[in-house]
């Protein structure tokens, strides 16, 4: 329950404002230390958290893609709108490119340092 409560007051806050740690603490029914501990010294707790919190986000695919679409299809198309709909759907990737040389490696530090 704690996870759950902590991971909708992070992504979906009651009428947009986040509750303080002190609130959901008693919601909760423990010490505000106690859940302190919890959100940043626990992993397990920590990853199931994060785990809902993705879930939560999940639900709201649809309407990320549905502006994405707007920036695309705008009066003034974004570029970077364009650039991260081709690399959702795998249609364009960084390619990077590794050359030697061939002349045996003997570069100075200094060479090497620029």
């Amino acid at each position: 329950k704690a996870a759950q409560v902590v991971a909708s007051n992070e992504v979906t806050p009651e009428d947009g404002n986040k509750r303080s740690q002190d609130a959901l603490a008693e919601e909760i029914g423990v010490s505000r230390m106690t859940l302190y501990r919890w959100r940043f010294q626990n992993p397990i707790f920590i990853e199931y958290m994060n785990l809902l919190a993705d879930d939560m986000l999940s639900g709201h695919r649809s309407e990320v893609y549905g502006q994405l679409l707007k920036l695309i299809k705008g009066p003034q198309p974004s570029v970077k709108a364009i650039d991260l709909f081709m690399r959702r759907h795998g249609l364009l990737t960084d390619r990077q490119i590794t050359t030697a040389e061939a002349d045996g490696g003997a570069r100075s530090n200094e060479d090497i340092e620029k």
